[in-house]
């Protein structure tokens, strides 16, 4: 088969060399292979500064990466296909190879890309492309426990093997911006082999993983992978992670540490999920999947919005999550529930108010996850949780931080309370001066926000 003399890999939320079907794809059919990666002006720069310093990271790591085995990465700014056909300069025998993107602007990002290029797009994201995992009828899933039991029926195990030696450069074509500016700590953490360290931590014999289906829920220990930020920027990828998934499965002869195991692989298989729920409906980053609750009606009073934001609505367990979602860019999955329901349910507020929030926020954005989850808690999405599902904050930080010690490492204010009233500290008789009182009464709003659900139903 004739090859390439020369392509292009555009490298995306794919930052890595291993398990990458594009880059794979691009070495067997190609001479020589040059990764480029352009910094998208308009939109694609990533608003939290957090995400921008491990974005930054990560990339200096793939550069060196690519600067072992003689090759580099090209950094361009400006608008992508423009800046890709740039580099191509005519040539219309250069391909383009990628891994394909699911939001709506990623599908317009690459429509463009094509106009001007011979595009070639692979399913690096997930494990499954999403045509390949449908109803008899063709029709995509939308209940998750469906969804399952087909992708575990067309899941094969497969990890996507790259020719080094294809890697070159294309000595004429410069960057356009520093890549080596702006180095910090969490720019430091960004790379492929704290990826697998951190994995290795969380699937060794002492690890997080033997424990996961008992504890994943407690915000007051470590007991999540760690692995948000990493998969997100695709430092490491879908098929390696289930390929140690099912490892773990078939070499492990203790019932409950299999338990974990299952609990964990399901976790990775409900990202599946919403990534092809995405792909198959775009507008659901801005619009209920929900046709029957399409109508409610949201007050998105700003003096609750704001409380929300910066950690003063009076639930110590919400106030102290958004408050590390400031400082870190990162909270734990049951926080991110917790802080989503009372903002929809107990303030009524539009999911799409606090989705917007947490994509300036959070280093592991992920524009699936983020409106899968938010509509899942919100009971505007596919199989989500029942509208009349709404989270008791006192109740959560009870049961998944039973000490107050998450409370107390980010509200300082009320470190000094005993336990027993950590999560409610308006029940004191004096309750402290320095932190707020509730900004609304819970079971008052929840009665509130089952009456406007079903005035939305019923209309």
């Amino acid at each position: 088969m004739s090859r390439y003399p020369i392509s292009i890999w555009w490298v995306r939320s794919d930052l890595r060399l291993e398990d990458n079907p594009a880059l794979s794809e691009a070495t067997i059919e190609s001479e020589v292979v040059i990764p480029v990666f352009v910094f998208d002006l308009k939109s694609e720069m990533p608003k939290s500064k957090l995400r921008s310093n491990f974005l930054n990271g990560a990339l200096n790591d793939l550069d060196s990466r690519l600067r072992e085995i003689g090759s580099r990465l090209l950094i361009k700014q400006g608008d992508t296909a423009q800046e890709l056909a740039k580099i191509i300069d005519g040539e219309s025998t250069i391909p383009v190879f990628a891994n394909a993107g699911y939001s709506r602007h990623s599908k317009f990002v690459e429509s463009q890309v094509a106009r001007h290029t011979q595009l070639r797009l692979f399913s690096g994201q997930v494990t499954i492309d999403p045509s390949g995992v449908s109803k008899e009828n063709g029709e995509p899933f939308k209940v998750y426990s469906a969804f399952r039991r087909k992708w575990e029926q067309v899941y094969q195990k497969k990890i996507f093997r790259t020719d080094y030696q294809s890697l070159g450069i294309k000595p004429e074509i410069m960057s356009s911006c520093d890549l080596h500016s702006g180095k910090n700590s969490l720019a430091r953490s960004s790379t492929r082999a704290n990826a697998l360290r951190t994995l290795r931590k969380f699937t060794g014999l002492k690890g997080g993983i033997n424990r996961y289906s008992e504890l994943s829920d407690r915000v007051d220990q470590n007991t999540t992978s760690g692995m948000s930020e990493f998969i997100s920027l695709g430092l490491i990828g879908p098929n390696e992670l289930f390929e140690v998934a099912d490892y773990l499965r078939y070499s492990s002869d203790d019932n409950r540490y299999l338990g974990s195991v299952n609990s964990w692989r399901n976790q990775l298989i409900w990202r599946e999920f919403f990534k092809h729920s995405l792909d198959h409906f775009p507008d659901s980053e801005n619009q209920s999947l929900n046709p029957n609750l399409e109508s409610i009606d949201w007050i998105n009073q700003k003096v609750d919005i704001d409380a929300w934001n910066d950690g003063e609505t009076g639930y110590p367990i919400v106030d102290a999550a958004m408050r590390q979602l400031s400082e870190d860019g990162w909270i734990h999955n049951r926080l991110r529930m917790i802080v989503a329901s009372f903002l929809v349910k107990d303030l009524l507020v539009d999911w799409r108010i606090g989705a917007n929030w947490f994509h300036d926020k959070l280093v592991d954005y992920d524009s699936a996850l983020n409106s899968g989850n938010w509509q899942w808690v919100a009971g505007t999405g596919f199989d989500a949780s029942p509208f009349f599902r709404v989270f008791n904050p006192v109740l959560q930080g009870r049961k998944f931080d039973p000490k107050g010690n998450y409370v107390r490492r980010w509200i300082p204010e009320i470190k000094k309370l005993p336990s027993t009233v950590i999560h409610s500290p308006w029940e004191l008789p004096r309750p402290p001066k320095n932190y707020p009182s509730p900004i609304i009464d819970h079971s008052w709003a929840r009665k509130r926000v089952l009456s406007v659900y079903a005035d939305a139903k019923s209309s």
